[in-house]
């Protein structure tokens, strides 16, 4: 009783909220960075968000080309603030 497809979905899935957690690590460091006024921690932690994004969005982008199921950029964003 094992689908063959419910592997790469769950796999698909891990890593969506792999990059998820480190966009929000990253925001988490940026907040930390203005907070202490630590411009070095401030300018690693931007760039390191910013990274982390573009990586979750190109990540959506393979998911939709395969045809895996995956959350809509509204609510990736929601999920995203919510957590900041």
């Amino acid at each position: 009783m094992s689908d063959p497809g419910l592997q790469r979905e769950r796999t698909a899935l891990a890593w969506t909220r792999t990059a998820a957690v480190s966009v929000v690590s990253a925001l988490l460091l940026v907040r930390l960075g203005l907070h202490t006024g630590s411009r070095p921690l401030f300018l690693a932690a931007a760039a390191a968000a910013a990274l982390s994004a573009v990586l979750v969005r190109r990540r959506g982008g393979l998911l939709a080309v395969t045809g895996l199921a995956t959350a809509t950029g509204a609510l990736t964003l929601a999920g995203l603030l919510l957590t900041a």
